[in-house]
């Protein structure tokens, strides 16, 4: 490809991050002696995986010849995520002889790998090899390579640097004196907002809003004005030099804080936050999005997250901007965060089918509606037209929000993609309809498309009787957004949302959400939900659970199916999930930061309790998404429970037979029967994982709850291993520790992710494994 500036010190030359653009194909990529290996293009990167190094800790090398003019630069460098340890070597052929460099071990984040040009005018041919000593299983990316004049760089970035916090010309001083009314009264009226305050504001509902405003208070946001404003806290896309910076999150809860507790310096900055987005370069999340000559795009992710923030904090805190400083946001949402979510909307036909309209829609529903209210910002001496000039566009907005709802809700109220993205998708629908309601004069309930309430189905499917665990997180899950909950309580009283809100609520480090408008609504939702029912299936979603009592403790067994071409979703169809007194006995671990390689092994059968193919230095695995719907067909009550899954679909060249069935006539015994036949392989690997200990006492496998513990009997025939496979070490907590939604509501994982793998040799046969579950005499 043409050698492409991006900026003035610094241009790519090779685009992996698009697959229309990638020249992956002139590349000779290699993995010689790497049992497992392959690579491939993926969404914004070169992807490669394997079992284990070769014997001299090698991976893949990647070579390229070149005529490549780098005489303008004197780095080249290349954007690389690996597990921690891993080490890239790289050597580029140039006119004034080779330049090498063995790069230091990779950390818990992604990095830009480098290499001095020290002169070399052109490149004839590049080599790159990555290594990885300590051995084991994992997946590598590399995302684009660039070429980097390090003299030109500082004055690049000081563009955007030199603001303070007076904000001269945009921003009342700090002596003003506001009135805390809301300027618009979008979210919520003066009247409402008082009310909130007396009701909770000296209340523990509050306590969660008072840390995010401590969080808000520690940063300096004109610090973090730069060349592009990054999607909240993630690293995915983000530049290393970036790496920590967050712009975004703080403004709003810095507004919400400030209006609730009446404090001025909150206010102003939140005020300031609002000017540093407006300030800022580009609302996206890297230059791969708006790279000349491509057209990869990161859809409307950080334009609806700027114009929501930018858009609420004019709502709520607009008494403290001058008019420029007013019109400077109205122009930003107008121009680059609406008419980016339009171009969107309009290019992308699956963002219907999936996530992502709701996504964008309070962003963009807020804004058309603030832009209702302050457009045309200039009409001099002509009357203001009413109705507004953009009212027939929220109404476009409102309608794309409502088709995309009525098609990725099933009809038995299921959701396909995991509880964190549906939570998402339900805290998106809610506000976004609220404030529409609101400004109409319509009621929330006549607006909600009627599958919105079949979801009370899917909260009891999902609901988690893990005492330290609020969902069971399917698919590509982290946690559950609080905001969602209380709306999905207030909405439906007489559902599992109401039990799942305040255990939430109530979990020690949990806690509410940092949200006026959930806070309005929290006198209005029950103080407790139903009872669990013994059975439950969701016939359109493929996922069905069991119930029962075991003495005072509680049974959940939860099986996963499929829904046809479902999104987000792991290779675990067949997948069951067991537990029982308080804890995870069976747990499905979610995945992690999509910027840590390790999310690409969460997301593998080989990680899940699921039984798949036995080959040898190979990873054998289903296509995903599987194309065809997977449903047990089963039947339970407060006693017994039966099912049968067949999950041959989507294991094409390694299946030709897998049914599984689940049998548990009482609820302290479950056989676990795999009725198997292979196409090629040595035969099967029974997988079972848990976050608790495991041992093995003989025939048996024992795993240690604190009221309760589980022996799993090893077949006859069969060989037996418990592994403790690599999950969370210091580092990659440490940056999950800035993320406060995963300190607060995620699943705390442990260093390492305990598994037993149980072997059944032969092309077909029948596994049978038996499980005993035994309330503690005394409990840990």
């Amino acid at each position: 490809m043409k050698l492409t500036p991006i900026n003035s010190a610094e241009a790519v030359f090779e685009a992996f991050h698009d697959p229309q653009i990638s020249e992956l194909s002139q590349w000779s990529v290699t993995g010689e002696g790497v049992p497992g290996f392959k690579f491939w293009q993926n969404w914004i990167w070169v992807q490669w995986a394997w079992e284990k190094p070769a014997p001299d800790g090698r991976l893949v090398r990647f070579h390229r010849t070149y005529d490549l003019d780098c005489s303008a630069y004197d780095r080249l460098i290349f954007c690389t995520a690996m597990p921690e340890g891993g080490y890239f070597e790289i050597r580029a052929e140039t006119d004034a002889g080779p330049r090498t460099r063995r790069g230091e071990p990779m950390g818990a984040t992604k990095r830009e790998e480098w290499l001095p040009l020290d002169g070399a005018q052109r490149i004839t041919a590049l080599t790159i090899e990555a290594h990885f000593p300590p051995g084991g299983a994992g997946n590598g990316w590399i995302y684009w390579m660039a070429l980097q004049c390090t003299a030109r760089l500082p004055a690049h970035l000081a563009q955007w640097a030199g603001y303070d916090e007076r904000w001269e010309k945009y921003l009342q001083p700090e002596s003003f004196e506001p009135t805390f009314k809301p300027t618009h009264g979008l979210l919520l009226t003066a009247a409402e907002l008082d009310s909130v305050r007396a009701r909770f504001a000296a209340t523990s509902m509050a306590d969660a809003m008072r840390d995010a405003a401590a969080d808000a208070r520690a940063i300096r946001p004109e610090s973090l004005i730069g060349e592009n404003v990054y999607f909240w806290n993630s690293n995915s896309l983000r530049r290393e030099r970036d790496h920590g910076k967050v712009i975004t999150i703080h403004g709003a809860n810095a507004a919400q804080a400030g209006m609730l507790l009446k404090d001025k310096a909150l206010c102003r900055l939140a005020a300031r936050f609002a000017l540093s987005l407006a300030h800022s370069g580009k609302w996206d999340d890297s230059f791969i999005c708006n790279m000349p000559g491509s057209t990869w795009e990161q859809r409307g992710f950080v334009q609806s997250v700027c114009v929501f923030e930018t858009a609420l904090i004019l709502d709520l805190c607009g008494e403290w901007f001058t008019e420029v400083g007013r019109q400077l946001i109205l122009r930003r949402i107008a121009e680059e965060g609406i008419g980016n979510m339009n171009f969107g909307v309009w290019w992308w036909e699956y963002i219907f089918h999936c996530n992502q309209v709701a996504w964008f829609a309070p962003g963009r529903i807020l804004g058309y509606l603030l832009l209702e209210q302050t457009m045309p910002a200039r009409h001099e001496n002509y009357p203001r037209p009413v109705p507004s000039r953009v009212a027939p566009y929220t109404e476009l907005a409102v309608n794309d929000l409502l088709e995309n709802l009525n098609r990725c809700l099933q009809p038995d109220g299921g959701y396909v993609e995991g509880p964190t993205y549906f939570t998402w998708v339900a805290r998106q629908a809610f506000v976004a309809l609220h404030l529409y309601a609101r400004a109409r004069g319509k009621s929330l309930q006549e607006l909600m498309p009627a599958q919105m309430k079949k979801t009370s189905l899917l909260a009891e499917m999902l609901y988690s009787t893990n005492d330290g665990q609020d969902a069971i997180l399917i698919c590509d899950a982290m946690y559950i957004f609080p905001e969602a909950l209380a709306y999905l309580a207030a909405f439906m009283p007489d559902s599992h949302w109401v039990t799942m809100y305040h255990k939430q609520v109530n979990r020690p480090g949990a806690g509410a959400a940092p949200s006026l408008l959930a806070m309005s609504l929290a006198d209005t939702i029950p103080a407790q939900g139903p009872a669990l029912r013994a059975f439950v299936d969701m016939p359109d979603t493929g996922m069905m659970c069991c119930v029962r009592q075991l003495q005072q403790e509680t049974v959940k067994l939860f099986l996963m199916g499929n829904k046809a071409g479902a999104g987000h979703t792991h290779e675990d169809k067949g997948n069951f999930v067991l537990e029982f007194a308080g804890d995870s006995f069976a747990l499905d671990f979610g995945v992690v930061d999509y910027s840590n390689p390790l999310v690409e092994e969460l997301k593998t059968a080989q990680r899940h309790n699921m039984l798949t193919p036995w080959s040898a230095g190979l990873r054998p695995h289903p296509v995903n998404p599987i194309k065809s719907d997977i449903r047990a067909q089963g039947r339970g009550d407060a006693t017994s429970f039966h099912a049968t899954m067949d999950a041959t679909a989507g294991w094409e060249g390694w299946y030709k037979k897998w049914v599984r069935t689940w049998d548990s006539p009482t609820p302290d015994t479950l056989v676990i029967t795999d009725e198997w036949a292979v196409e090629k392989g040595e035969g099967v690997i029974f997988h079972w994982t848990t976050p608790l200990p495991m041992r093995r006492e003989g025939d048996k496998v024992i795993i240690e709850g604190r009221r309760g513990t589980v022996e799993i009997t090893i077949p006859t025939g069969t060989e037996a291993i418990i592994e403790q496979l690599p999950l969370i070490n210091a580092g990659r907590r440490a940056i999950d520790q800035q993320r406060r939604e995963i300190v607060r509501f995620g699943l705390g994982h442990a260093d390492t992710q305990p598994r037993l793998t149980l072997r059944q040799r032969g092309t077909s046969g029948t596994l049978r494994v038996a499980v005993k579950l035994r309330v503690r005499a005394n409990p840990a």
